[in-house]
């Protein structure tokens, strides 16, 4: 198991949101509302109760910080978190039409640990995806969270980033895989120095990439790249008004899902 001081988390945010057909740019899906939180506090919550006390988060421009980061930290609290022992930082990414790979080289450019634990800060899980890949991780230079689809999902096959894996290795990914037998659910874990260089490669030669170009590349230089099945977890792509209805649905108040089985309680905090 990796200790928790080698170990930070990043959470890609500066996508555009543009699903949601929202006119005003400032929109981010992220903040819209769980129970009595929203999807950003429960994902940070997620992590936190892994152990990871350093977060970052890449978000697109922030007009206003100081209120950007005090809705961050109200959205942990009342997802049951204790903001004394947990570390946020913010990272801009001012042109994020370059894509999610541009946000993951510049995250992974502000993180000096061992190891990086990297999610999307639109997918929501019902298992503790997090802390169970810490516990399943074996020297793996990209080890990637996969959906085996042996049971029905809620996930869009046509939309997902499909990979073939055999034996725990990862052969190839992309979504426009003919050929596959898992889904890319969205959370990794990197050894940060090799994937940071990897990364670095991938940005001086590409205007536009995202994640899975990355760790394509990392399979080109034969790094070591695998996968962990998560067959019994319930999760979420929020892409549309579609996917967020559903949410609900899953999550709420009355279900016996909750969002990375988190069992919380609001906190109440001095944000600064």
């Amino acid at each position: 198991m990796i200790d928790d001081n080698k170990l930070e988390g990043l959470i890609l945010a500066a996508g555009y949101s543009s699903r949601f057909e929202f006119k005003d740019n400032r929109f981010k899906k992220y903040f819209l509302k769980l129970n009595d939180s929203n999807i950003l506090g429960y994902i940070i919550a997620g992590m936190s109760k892994t152990g990871i006390k350093k977060i970052k988060i890449v978000t697109s421009e922030i007009f206003n910080k100081l209120k950007y980061k005090k809705r961050i930290f109200k959205s942990v609290a009342r997802s049951g978190i204790d903001l004394k022992n947990l570390e946020l930082s913010f990272i801009e990414n001012k042109i994020p039409e370059r894509e999610n790979g541009y946000s993951l080289f510049l995250g992974l450019n502000t993180i000096s640990s061992e190891y990086t634990i990297l999610a999307m800060a639109d997918h929501i899980f019902s298992k503790n995806v997090f802390s169970k890949m810490i516990k399943n991780y074996k020297n793996k230079d990209i080890l990637l969270a996969t959906d085996p689809m042996d049971n029905k999902g809620y996930y869009d096959k046509e939309d997902a980033t499909k990979v073939y894996g055999e034996n725990s290795f990862i052969i190839k990914i992309g979504k426009d895989l003919m050929n596959y037998n898992r889904l890319d659910m969205g959370v990794f874990m990197l050894k940060t120095k090799k994937i940071k260089k990897i990364s670095k490669e991938v940005e001086s030669n590409f205007r536009k990439f995202g994640v899975s170009d990355i760790v394509r590349s990392a399979l080109n230089s034969d790094l070591n790249i695998g996968y962990s099945d998560f067959p019994n977890t319930i999760w979420l792509d929020i892409d549309d008004h579609k996917k967020y209805r559903q949410l609900k649905r899953l999550f709420n108040k009355t279900s016996s899902l909750q969002p990375f089985a988190l069992n919380t309680k609001p906190t109440v905090v001095n944000y600064y």
